[in-house]
């Protein structure tokens, strides 16, 4: 079997298991003196025979059918769980500071005026030097170090909270 088959089939198997019987069980007709295996309504207990295993088949192989819809069921419960268990273990998306930065520093004009008030960046700076004003700021080397390095992002988050407290005062 191969990935792309076992997806299609795992899908199948997700949206028919929910309207297959949710049991089965072995069940001898005494009438007709044979074994059956039948679906069995969790409601009334009355068992419907659905299959009738050959002579051939093996107690095993009875089993496995028998027991499908509980085995689907634990195997589609299992798989879920450790669906979650993967999807929690997941480290959230990482925000793209650096963009984030570059974009404030080219066309923020607040962002721009922040820094000239708070940071004696020069009115009269260049992009290049409010970008350099901005790495002294923040202790780097370059922007791409916000999104790398927990200890740029926090310096960053730190300048950004002080920028929205400024945006607030100066309305």
């Amino acid at each position: 079997m191969n990935e792309a088959r076992a997806r299609e089939l795992y899908k199948e198997i997700r949206e028919r298991a929910t309207l297959a019987s949710p049991r089965f069980a072995e069940n001898y007709n005494v009438t007709l003196q044979r074994l059956e295996i039948a679906a069995i309504d969790d409601a009334t207990g009355e068992a419907t025979p659905i299959a009738v295993p050959l002579d051939d088949c093996s107690y095993d192989d009875r089993w496995i059918i028998a027991h499908a819809p509980e085995g689907m069921a634990a195997l589609l419960f299992l798989l879920k769980r450790a669906f979650d268990e993967i999807r929690s273990l997941k480290p959230p998306p990482q925000k793209n500071y650096a963009a984030q930065a570059a974009m404030q520093l080219k066309n923020d004009k607040a962002f721009r005026r922040y820094l000239i008030a708070r940071h004696d960046l020069p009115d009269d700076a260049d992009a290049e030097r409010a970008k350099t004003r901005l790495h002294t700021l923040l202790r780097i080397t370059s922007l791409a170090e916000l999104s790398k390095t927990q200890d740029a992002a926090e310096r960053w988050k730190s300048l950004q909270h002080d920028f929205k407290s400024w945006m607030r005062e100066t309305r």
